[in-house]
């Protein structure tokens, strides 16, 4: 008997793994829409970088009913798994294999027309400086006139910003005293178990292929 992945399981693992990391994270996932509304309506056609399992995706579909999302992420097993838990929300999401640093990815993100608005978070921070300008050229080329570039992503600071950085670890340290509840994995621990898992063992394969596992797989990457 073929072995079937629990999909639903995994995507909720991921959010649950997400969360501990980033316990404001539904928050940033509200104001994000909360800006997608207010600057291009209820309706806009949305580009998704690098969506993962497409948690934001899922997020913008169920309160914007009237939005479209372009998902992309060059993860397969991520994709699959936001294919099979997340699903097309009524054929509002399409799910796209695509890199980031790709020169053809406006050809490979496939609209007839242009985009209103990009989103990503946890994302572009993969990127290196010169990848991040070639995606921001390549993103004019695919949003209206008007449209809106939303990251939610890290923020980083300068070394000449201690005292700013020191105050927002205090703040994300006091907003999380105890952030692992019960059963709760770490990053590392999710992909450790979702590659073991043996009716994902193609598309491991094919992950590994790609870049050999994730760059960074440590606990303090989300």
């Amino acid at each position: 008997m073929t072995e079937v992945a629990d999909w639903e399981g995994w995507f909720q693992r991921w959010e649950a793994q997400q969360g501990l990391y980033l316990p404001e994270r539904e928050s940033r996932f509200g104001v994000m829409i909360d800006i997608l509304r207010a600057m291009v309506g209820a309706a806009p056609t949305v580009i998704d970088l690098g969506c993962g399992p497409g948690s934001l995706a899922q997020r913008v579909a169920d309160r914007l009913p009237g939005a479209h999302v372009v998902a992309l992420d060059a993860d397969p097993l991520l994709l699959e798994v936001g294919r099979r838990a997340v699903g097309d929300r009524g054929g509002r999401i399409r799910w796209v294999d695509a890199d980031l640093r790709d020169s053809e990815l406006v050809k490979r993100i496939g609209l007839n027309g242009a985009a209103d608005a990009a989103i990503s978070t946890t994302a572009l921070h993969w990127l290196s400086p010169d990848e991040l300008f070639g995606l921001f050229v390549r993103l004019t080329h695919v949003l209206r006139p008007g449209g809106v570039f939303i990251n939610g992503d890290h923020l980083t600071f300068d070394h000449d910003q201690s005292r700013i950085a020191s105050a927002v670890n205090r703040i994300r340290e006091s907003a999380a005293d105890d952030p692992r509840g019960p059963g709760v994995e770490t990053w590392t621990e999710w992909w450790a178990s979702i590659e073991a898992e043996p009716a994902l063992a193609e598309l491991v394969a094919e992950r590994r292929s790609r870049w050999g596992g994730h760059p960074v797989a440590t606990d303090l990457q989300v």
